[in-house]
């Protein structure tokens, strides 16, 4: 084998694996413990939280980024729980820097519907 042929040989190696590593990447999980605020609904929650994951996907590079409202079945009712899904730390980094007038209208609709009393942030990795 010359040595051209193999170092291409080893560069694909190293991006084969490279590109592995990245698809089994953990994901970052925002859990937020949350309750409907007086006069609102849970669809009031779904509406607000629509927009965020809009606008947080249409503005932080690479995007996918997802929100899961989970209400109980059985438990306290008036509860749920927020579980916002980042593809990375840098991801979740960056929703939190926006800083303007749009995200600020934005968490100000989450605020009206909903009050979230704490949060946990968790590195979720497949099994």
């Amino acid at each position: 084998m010359n040595q051209i042929s193999l170092k291409t040989t080893l560069l694909f190696s190293c991006f084969s694996l490279m590109s592995t590593a990245i698809v089994a990447e953990s994901n970052v999980v925002n859990l937020w413990e949350c309750n409907v605020n007086d006069s609102k609904t849970i669809a009031d929650v779904q509406a607000a939280n629509s927009k965020w994951v809009k606008y947080v996907n249409a503005n932080v590079e690479g995007g996918n980024i997802q929100s899961y409202i989970m209400t109980p079945i059985v438990g306290i009712t008036e509860t749920f729980k927020y579980a916002d899904s980042y593809p990375s730390l840098t991801s979740w980094a960056t929703v939190n820097e926006i800083d303007n007038e749009e995200m600020k209208a934005i968490e100000q609709g989450l605020n009206e519907a909903a009050t979230c009393s704490s949060n946990t942030l968790h590195r979720s990795t497949p099994s």
